[in-house]
């Protein structure tokens, strides 16, 4: 799945759903969320009528309009991928690479969290850490359990035409969410070229050499050869040290765990997530 809003910034991320479905032979749907500028009751309140009829109509018409311009969009690329557009309810067929078009109107919060919940993946742009769709990603992460690839307006390492990366690095601390996000990486990392497990230690953190031959093997039974690279926390964040790695090594694609919390309400990623997502010029594969 594809959330995309018709943006320039989030071409990049439509192409590589794109890439990944006709090489998958997989089937595509791009999600086009309307959400209303503002709360709907407070528009309701200031609107003439008492039934707020006038500004559901002005609203159901810009939602219209959008997911045209998206649309449009969307069979463009959909033809120069040579994936075919087909209606929600065409037929699956297996190894068939196919892409939909599914419409919706409301909160990102409220429409993502059923549209994501039955898909292998969800693509989603970020648009160079100016807060464009951070509150999709959450949402994505938080309450769909699908993994999320966050693509940038304009990589440092794109991905391959396959839509898959050559040189992954991995954020590895042994916890249950790095567990999860290097599960949902397994597609990405039995096509790589070159794997790094990257951990990044405290002084005096004792070495897990345990840990760390068991996941190498966990990762060998499926056929991927990976090594282990350490860094030491000195005077950086834990985050900046990450993607600095990941840029040494010229990774196209970082995965990691995501942390959050939720207060008040309010969902919210750890410090090392949330330097990762505003400051990566690289494709982040995550996962909660």
């Amino acid at each position: 799945m594809c959330l995309f809003g018709g943006e320039t910034y989030e071409l990049n991320a439509l192409d590589t759903a794109f890439h990944l479905t006709r090489t998958s032979g997989g089937r595509l749907q791009v999600v086009h969320v309307a959400s209303p500028p503002v709360l709907f009751e407070v528009l309701r309140a200031a609107d003439s009528s008492s039934s707020g009829e006038g500004v559901t109509a002005v609203l159901e018409t810009d939602a219209r309009h959008l997911a045209d311009a998206a649309l449009a969009l969307v069979t463009k690329r959909s033809t120069t991928h040579a994936v075919p557009l087909v209606a929600s309810h065409h037929p699956i067929l297996p190894d068939q690479a196919l892409v939909t078009f599914c419409p919706l109107m409301g909160p990102v919060a409220r429409c993502l969290p059923d549209a994501g919940r039955c898909v292998d993946l969800i693509v989603i742009g970020q648009d160079g850490g100016r807060g464009g769709h951070t509150g999709a990603v959450l949402t994505a992460l938080f309450h769909t359990g699908s993994p999320v690839l966050v693509v940038p307006s304009v990589s440092d390492a794109p991905l391959s035409s396959t839509g898959y990366a050559r040189n992954v690095a991995v954020a590895w601390d042994g916890s249950l969410t790095a567990s999860r996000a290097l599960r949902a990486a397994l597609p990405h990392l039995s096509r790589a070229d070159s794997v790094h497990l990257v951990s990044v230690e405290g002084m005096g953190d004792p070495y897990d050499a345990t840990g760390e031959a068991a996941v190498l093997a966990y990762l060998a039974c499926h056929g991927i050869s990976a090594d282990f690279i350490r860094a030491e926390r000195v005077a950086h964040s834990i985050g900046h040290i990450l993607l600095e790695k990941a840029g040494d090594l010229d990774a196209d694609l970082l995965v990691a765990g995501a942390y959050g919390y939720g207060h008040m309400g309010e969902l919210s990623l750890g410090s090392v997530s949330n330097h990762i997502l505003k400051h990566a010029h690289l494709p982040l594969l995550l996962a909660h």
